[in-house]
């Protein structure tokens, strides 16, 4: 331990000696392990720590597929939900939820807060222990018995100021008083962290019913019993969809022709399915500037453990045996990186909150990332490793050098000097690979980033306004009071200055909130194992297709005079229309909603039929990319259908965010209890889309340029320490002839051979790691030769001025001095 101390002491002498080294490699250290601090702290909070939740690996995720009807991922009808609980043994405990809006007085103001609709089975699951007052009893998941509330611990704190009286006590949801059976602690969370209270869910008769098959509206979840397996439930789930298949053979074919199945998979695996690819490539990322950096010291310690050869070899004179100077070389730069690793973790800390800038808040989990032990832990580790790695160069130098040689002029013909360099170009070429993928990754993301941006979404969002209004039920019981709602809202809002078109619509593009429903064409004849297929299905208003920017292709908008005692009429999109009439104009034609299995080959009495009355061009729902090759789209007129929940569009004349309190204003003036939200322009909306595939572009850009800076500072290092050692030879050189073009030539080609090693060694790591990039690019492949020559153009570049500088250095030097000076 005392000779630990006197390395350490001895060490930092050193270090304070040569400060410009020590500052040098500290802020490198620093920029990378803060980098690569950040970054963990996201992948460990959202991917490799388990859910807040007990036990959490051990829920299953269940959901309905239909993939060849459209539907990649589809929820659970309620009937299904009941056959699970009777014929699925491996689950101890099922439930179906989801979240909803609702509306509540805070401050005497209504506002608008997101509720998770449970069976009570699904608290008891999570195994919540209520903070105060107790959870909900399955008597509570019975109809006339669901008026119970439970409070998250935000939500108790901010409307009861955190009294123990608020439990007992009522809570108007949606104008209807609902009891408070009790509070969630603070630490409790599932899934969706704006949520702010806890329903019981109910189900009537005919949701239970053999009719409601295959209406899928929850999310379902399971906790596995011990010692059963997601592989097991899912052969008893296949099992359960085979036997529902044969007692119910009016679904057999239907259900065959559209490829269904039930997914179970692992909760927490699902959760972060999106952003798995991306935060890893994130990681790998920085890992690679790590490596530049500490490729970038270990060349500036071998420089300097060059420089230090005469002081080392007095040392191993005067006693020092090797043991112990390889000690003290490790304990100085040990030193450096754990001074590394301390700033490296403030930089990562402030960090995390600059990322927010990114997107990365926008990840599941997200209110869970954090610069926890764990991250600390790992990041000094790394440190460690980092520095241990640095350090076992200059030892490995130190050991094959001779000494006793140290004495007489660097030993400049040693063979020790001609293997030090050899490393040092070595790792200068590894730089260049490094930057050369990193630069890749970023081109490539920025380029399949472009073909994104130039999708078109098929509506002109700018100058657009979108905001959610929800009717409650208890005041707009009926079709004709929602209608009248409507109508008032859109003639106050239309009249509004500035205001030039405004339309409602159930469903807004880029909203995350979609409906789909089965629809046929009157006429049409599926071939054999064809199947249905399950279209966006929208109510709007007339304005809307105007307010939004999208196109009539052929017939007409909807009117005013659409209304519920007029005929039924359908808007149909390009692609439904190619679908059903390829070459022929739809307009005139009819359409059906199916009532029963029976309807899908011929409609009965009860089918509903609605005529077509214009085609309107295709634009995107879920985002500029489409995760699931959905097959249309279906727009009916609000009028005949009136809906609770509806968005209105608003096309201004100027900034559509100056037009929010005006609105909000007439809104109150139609009725002061119903709260405006989500409240978001167009544009915003289409920009949030994005932000999965913005984030890493970005991130991975940043990451590059550092690369970029490090290899061209390592490269230029390494010729001028080069030049400075061979000044002698140049001195030589030029004596016998040679002029400065050819010195220069010389010192250009020997920066021009790393560099081209460099391209090399990144190309065939591009190559390997062109994989793990597919998934991120779009329009563009992962070895892309536009992408790969521009990039190997700019780090050509940048290389070949940082090789300028120590060529027109040694090109200039003078022979008499340079051989004055050996």
């Amino acid at each position: 331990m005392e000779r630990l101390i006197q390395d350490v002491r001895f060490g930092v002498r050193l270090l304070w000696r040569d400060r410009v080294f020590a500052l040098t490699a500290f802020l490198t250290l620093v920029v990378c392990i803060g980098a690569n601090a950040a970054i963990f702290a996201v992948v460990n909070s959202v991917l490799l720590k388990p859910l807040q939740l007990p036990d959490s690996s051990k829920l299953v995720l269940i959901y309905n597929a239909y993939p060849r009807a459209g539907v990649e991922r589809a929820s659970n009808g309620v009937p299904d939900y009941y056959d699970r609980l009777r014929e699925v043994d491996t689950l101890e405990e099922q439930a179906l939820y989801n979240t909803r809006g609702v509306t509540v007085a805070l401050k005497g103001e209504p506002q608008r807060i997101t509720a998770m609709l449970a069976r009570p089975s699904l608290l008891r699951m999570l195994k919540a222990e209520p903070l105060r007052g107790r959870i909900f009893t399955e008597e509570e998941g019975d109809q006339g018995r669901e008026r119970k509330v439970m409070l998250t611990y935000g939500t108790w704190q901010e409307m009861f100021g955190a009294r123990d009286d608020a439990v007992g006590s009522d809570l108007r949801i949606n104008g209807v008083p609902h009891s408070i059976v009790g509070v969630l602690p603070r630490t409790f969370s599932f899934l969706n962290p704006e949520v702010r209270v806890w329903l019981p869910l109910t189900f009537s008769p005919a949701e239970r019913s053999d009719d409601s098959r295959h209406s899928n509206n929850w999310s379902m979840v399971g906790r596995l019993k011990p010692g059963a397996s997601i592989a097991q439930t899912q052969q008893q789930l296949d099992a359960l969809n085979a036997r529902n298949m044969e007692r119910f053979p009016q679904f057999k074919e239907i259900l065959t022709n559209a490829g269904f199945h039930t997914v179970a998979t692992s909760l927490e695996e699902d959760v972060v399915r999106g952003a798995r690819g991306t935060l890893y490539l994130l990681w790998g990322a920085v890992l690679f500037v790590l490596l530049i950096g500490a490729v970038n010291i270990t060349n500036l310690v071998l420089v300097r453990s060059s420089g230090r050869s005469k002081e080392l070899a007095t040392r191993h004179a005067l006693g020092a045996a090797l043991p112990r100077l390889t000690r003290q070389l490790m304990t100085e730069i040990v030193l450096l990186t754990l001074a590394g690793s301390a700033g490296g973790l403030l930089v990562g800390y402030l960090g995390l909150t600059l990322l927010t800038n990114v997107g990365l808040d926008q990840l599941p989990r997200a209110d869970e990332i954090r610069m926890d032990s764990v991250v600390i832990l790992f990041t000094i580790a790394l440190a460690l490793v980092v520095g241990v790695l640095i350090a076992l160069v200059p030892v490995f130098n130190l050991r094959h050098t001779n000494l006793s040689q140290a004495f007489r002029e660097e030993s400049r013909s040693g063979t020790a000097g001609r293997g030090a360099r050899f490393v040092r170009r070595t790792l200068v070429a590894s730089q260049v690979a490094f930057a050369f993928m990193l630069l890749a990754g970023a081109g490539l993301l920025l380029a399949s980033f472009q073909r994104v941006l130039a999708i078109s979404p098929g509506f002109d969002p700018d100058p657009v306004m979108t905001a959610r209004i929800s009717l409650p039920a208890l005041r707009y019981a009926d079709d004709s009071a929602r209608y009248a709602f409507s109508t008032r809202l859109l003639e106050r809002v239309r009249s509004l200055p500035g205001v030039q078109r405004a339309g409602l619509t159930s469903t807004l593009p880029f909203s995350g909130d979609y409906s789909d429903s089965v629809i046929l064409a009157e006429g049409y004849k599926m071939s054999p194992g064809e199947s249905l297929i399950s279209p966006f299905q929208t109510l709007v208003t007339p304005g809307y297709f105007e307010s939004m920017g999208i196109a009539v292709r052929s017939g007409r908008n909807f009117t005013d005079a659409d209304t519920a005692d007029s005929p039924r009429v359908v808007i149909v999109d390009e692609r439904l229309a190619r679908r059903f009439w390829a070459g022929t104009d739809p307009v005139g034609r009819r359409m059906f909603k199916p009532d029963n299995p029976q309807d899908f080959v011929t409609p009965g009495p009860t089918a509903r039929y609605y005529t077509v009355v214009g085609v309107v061009s295709e634009i995107r729902m879920s985002g500029l990319i489409e995760t699931e090759d959905r097959v249309g789209a279906y727009y009916f007129p609000l009028a005949q259908d009136p809906s609770s929940n509806m968005t209105l569009t608003v096309r201004t004349a100027g900034n559509p965010t100056a037009m929010v309190s005006s609105i909000r204003r007439e809104l109150s003036a139609i009725d002061p209890d119903l709260p405006l939200f989500s409240v978001r322009t167009m544009a915003e909306r289409v920009d949030a889309s994005l932000v999965d595939r913005r984030t890493p572009m970005v991130l991975t850009i940043v990451f590059a340029a550092v690369a970029l800076f490090l290899a061209a500072v390592g490269l230029y290092g390494v010729l001028a320490y080069q030049v400075s050692q061979r000044r002698r030879e140049i001195g030589i050189r030029m004596a016998l002839g040679s002029n400065s073009g050819g010195i220069f030539r010389l010192v250009l080609g020997e920066g021009l051979q790393l560099l081209a090693v460099g391209f090399l060694i990144g190309l065939t790591g591009a190559f390997a790691v062109r994989r793990a990039l597919q998934s991120q690019l779009y329009g563009i492949g992962p070895m892309d030769p536009v992408v790969l020559i521009s990039v190997a153009s700019v780090l050509g570049l940048v290389s070949l001025l940082a090789s300028t500088i120590p060529a027109r250095r040694a090109a200039k030097t003078d022979p008499l001095v340079a051989l004055s000076d050996n």
